[in-house]
């Protein structure tokens, strides 16, 4: 049997939790240099964020490592400016609806982040209680896209969104139950630096996974409610125009 499809059967994929038995092999990975290793605590989650392909690639030397991140329980809600891919950052999530309701986890996306050997995954099975759901690792993989992706917003067009106004646009998705829907703007054609005089138009968009958008005809709604008061509390701003 190649060493790829042993891991498959194990469970191993993206989304997938290292469970405690496994905790003392990887230990030594879990440090940056003239640091202590990290200490994962029992409710902590050291979830692997590799893409699933290279988590079962057939032969050991075509991806000797796995990459996982140390997420920690947080109190509470998903804070604003963390949660919904807002920052590249750091992130708040909801890492399964189904078996852990209430559940937010945090984590930083370098600082929280190690590389263990992916030999060790031939050893073990995954976390039979912890695993994060098809949303959350879809989401997770979207979050370190987004860091390599996304470029900084102009200083000029920050400027023309006053402090107020930010926290008008927060507050319009507090409607929303977290995790729901990811808050995208574009910038077009213009996405540099211009003159005061020289308007921003500025497209906004919600993005909701197709599972939950079908589930709900009240979170369809307050979804379509959110969207217009965010794009009417943006409108506000001078010197920027929605498309």
């Amino acid at each position: 049997m190649a060493f790829g499809d042993d891991v498959a059967q194990r469970g191993w994929q993206t989304g997938s939790v290292v469970p405690t038995a496994m905790l003392s092999e990887v230990a030594q990975h879990l440090q940056r240099p003239g640091q202590q290793p990290a200490e994962i605590a029992e409710a902590d989650w050291l979830v692997v964020v590799s893409q699933t392909c290279d988590v079962v690639a057939r032969q050991l030397k075509q991806e000797p490592w796995v990459e996982v991140l140390h997420c920690k329980p947080q109190p509470g809600k998903p804070r604003k400016g963390y949660r919904d891919l807002e920052s590249t950052r750091y992130i708040d999530f909801r890492p399964n609806r189904s078996t852990h309701t209430d559940l937010v986890l945090t984590a930083h996306a370098i600082d929280n982040r190690y590389v263990i050997p992916r030999e060790l995954l031939a050893s073990h099975t995954p976390d039979p209680e912890k695993a994060l759901d098809a949303v959350a690792s879809r989401r997770l993989l979207g979050w370190y896209s987004l860091r390599a992706g996304r470029p900084s917003w102009p200083n000029s067009f920050c400027d023309r969104i006053p402090r107020t106004v930010r926290e008008e646009l927060e507050s319009a998705l507090d409607a929303l139950s977290d995790d729901i829907a990811e808050v995208r703007v574009q910038l077009t054609p213009n996405d540099k630096e211009l003159p005061d005089e020289q308007p921003y138009r500025v497209s906004v968009f919600f993005v909701v996974d197709e599972e939950i958008w079908k589930s709900s005809a009240d979170l369809r709604q307050a979804v379509h409610q959110a969207y217009a008061e965010f794009v009417s509390v943006l409108k506000t701003c001078q010197g920027i125009e929605l498309d």
